[in-house]
């Protein structure tokens, strides 16, 4: 496999993601995908699972910051549903806006978690910036045309774990 396209950890739904466990590693905050992450595809409805997680992030001291590919208005909804900053338009894989995104929390790329669904942008991008990254199965099989585009080169070179998203 790839090593840039590798992610650090992956988990199962976003309840397993043990953030105290992170901290106690240096992460300080969590750069989080929007779509099929912690929202349906085009939807600014936050998962139960990602207000659950965020409450835990803040519990545990940890920032997070919806980090996303959607423009401003929507991220803008979307973040305020969920409670969190945002930086829209984030043009993912590019790594100088991962480490832009981490300087606007006063982190370090290496304090930082990208948690996404996808590895040609959120794994992809986090580790070219030097984040720790963690992929997340999809919440669902509705997506944009290119993302299934990418999702199929990601089976063809073998990169997607065979994991589908647990119950919590």
């Amino acid at each position: 496999m790839i090593r840039i396209l590798k992610p650090t950890s992956h988990v199962e739904n976003l309840q397993r993601l043990d953030l105290e466990e992170w901290r106690r590693r240096g992460i300080r905050g969590v750069l989080i995908d929007l779509d099929n992450t912690i929202s349906p595809w085009r939807k600014n409805d936050i998962t139960q699972e990602a207000l659950d997680l965020f409450q835990r992030a803040s519990a545990a001291g940890i920032q997070v910051m919806l980090f996303t590919n959607a423009h401003a208005k929507r991220a803008g909804q979307a973040a305020a549903n969920a409670g969190i900053p945002f930086f829209p338009s984030a043009k993912k894989p590019l790594p100088w806006r991962f480490r832009k995104a981490a300087g606007s929390l006063g982190l370090l790329p290496n304090q930082v978690l990208m948690v996404g669904d996808q590895i040609f942008t959120d794994v992809l991008g986090g580790n070219l910036a030097g984040c720790v990254t963690v992929l997340v199965p999809p919440l669902e099989e509705n997506e944009y045309g290119g993302t299934k585009m990418l999702r199929l080169m990601e089976r063809m070179i073998g990169i997607r774990q065979k994991f589908r998203r647990s119950p919590k």
